[in-house]
């Protein structure tokens, strides 16, 4: 039998459809012949509230740790991330423990990976993939989150004039961008907290402890800069007043007297 009429009589294996990531049945949900590593996932929040990310990968407590299963091709990892690589390098290693992380982080994760999910980083998905893209030196995925929360900053700043953004919002960016040294978004995040005139801030954020303390003397000796300028701007309003009252000549005083025809 000649190899042609061999490879046609053979079962032709079918790529599977692009699936949306709002799509319930995702395809790392169960196995198929894509997949070739499982991820044992923790399905317990361990105690992390919704959009707490001040963890950044550190690990959380074993105890009544419930576990779920994800599957992925091995490569799709390996090329994305060389923490992940160095992990499987056993080719025999079918298994990868993730247990000290969130469930919905790493599919939210594998949705961004996965080519056959059509997906799309929205800035609530860049902060929470932010702390896994670190952790395992995703690169790219770092930098396309940096971007994405750019240009959502960037529309808040359309939205809002300058020092009126609300302050635990700027804050929260503010902290993220010192974290992980996004330059372009801490100049911005730094200028509107120097502009923001709401009473306790300044105090709030030289006593945040997830704040360096580079950018802390940076924002202080801005914001006492613009209180310097704003005091010049005074004394020479008041020089200038004074210049014009002296040389404005004094009023004739009215006598009290009557002449009496």
């Amino acid at each position: 039998m000649s190899n042609r009429k061999r490879n046609a009589m053979a079962p032709q294996r079918q790529l599977p459809p692009i699936i949306n990531e709002d799509d319930g049945d995702l395809p790392f949900f169960k196995q198929d012949f894509f997949s070739d590593v499982a991820l044992t996932v923790s399905t317990s929040d361990g105690g992390r509230g919704p959009g707490d990310h001040t963890e950044h990968g550190a690990k959380r407590s074993q105890a009544a740790v419930q576990t779920r299963k994800l599957y992925t091709a091995r490569c799709l990892l390996a090329y994305n991330s060389p923490v992940f690589e160095k992990q499987l390098a056993n080719a025999k290693k079918a298994d990868l423990d993730l247990s000290s992380k969130n469930f919905d982080d790493i599919v939210e994760l594998l949705c961004y990976l996965d080519p056959r999910v059509q997906y799309t980083l929205t800035a609530q998905a860049a902060k929470q993939l932010l702390p896994l893209a670190e952790e395992y030196e995703m690169f790219k995925l770092r930098r396309n989150c940096e971007n994405v929360l750019h240009a959502a900053y960037e529309q808040l700043r359309k939205d809002h004039r300058l020092g009126h953004i609300p302050p635990e919002i700027n804050e929260e960016y503010l902290i993220m961008s010192d974290r992980y040294r996004f330059d372009r978004l801490l100049n911005m995040c730094i200028d509107e907290h120097v502009h923001c005139a709401a009473p306790g801030q300044t105090k709030t954020i030289v006593n945040a402890d997830t704040l360096s303390e580079s950018v802390k003397l940076i924002i202080l000796e801005k914001k006492l800069a613009r209180l310097n300028n704003a005091l010049d701007r005074e004394r020479k309003y008041k020089h200038d007043m004074e210049s014009t009252l002296s040389n404005i000549s004094p009023r004739t005083k009215w006598s009290n007297k009557f002449v009496l025809y």
